[in-house]
């Protein structure tokens, strides 16, 4: 996960539209001050210089809420931060369960990889022994009648 953040992704989280978050975050409040950084963003069209974008340190993220919350009702802020902690459990949730479902997996991976080396060596043994039986029905079909018929009788 990135530490940082730009005011369109805080925007998305927070629900909070993007031109209120720039405008707060370029006011450099001495409280929010050293959760932000500038970087230099992709110009808009080629041959243009890149322009600074303001970015926020994640861990700064309650602070500028705090200071949001000053200006504009908190309930849109609340409600938005609730369905991201709704999706983020979601998501730990499914995480579990994947986690789950790929462990069993791999057991039944690993018990086939051990039947399939089984059966190879099952495969191996038997054909050891068609090969032993081939070469006792070869000698014996080698043999002349007289000597399978002296053979009786010993």
């Amino acid at each position: 996960m990135d530490l940082y953040i730009n005011s369109s992704k805080i925007s998305e989280i927070i629900g909070v539209e993007e031109d209120i978050i720039t405008r707060t975050l370029e006011r450099r409040d001495v409280d929010i001050e050293s959760y932000i950084r500038v970087v230099s963003a992709p110009p808009d069209s080629p041959g243009d210089s890149p322009k600074p974008q303001i970015q926020l340190r994640v861990d700064g993220l309650a602070m500028l809420i705090r200071k949001l919350a000053y200006n504009i009702p908190t309930d849109d802020i609340i409600e938005n931060l609730s369905c991201q902690v709704f999706h983020i459990t979601h998501l730990q949730e499914t995480c579990d369960k994947l986690e789950a479902e790929n462990q069993a997996l791999v057991a039944e991976n690993t018990k086939l990889r051990e039947a399939i080396e089984s059966c190879r060596n099952d495969r191996g043994n038997l054909s050891v022994q068609i090969d032993e039986l081939t070469n006792q029905l070869n000698e014996e079909q080698s043999k002349t009648w007289v000597s399978r018929l002296l053979k009786g009788r010993n």
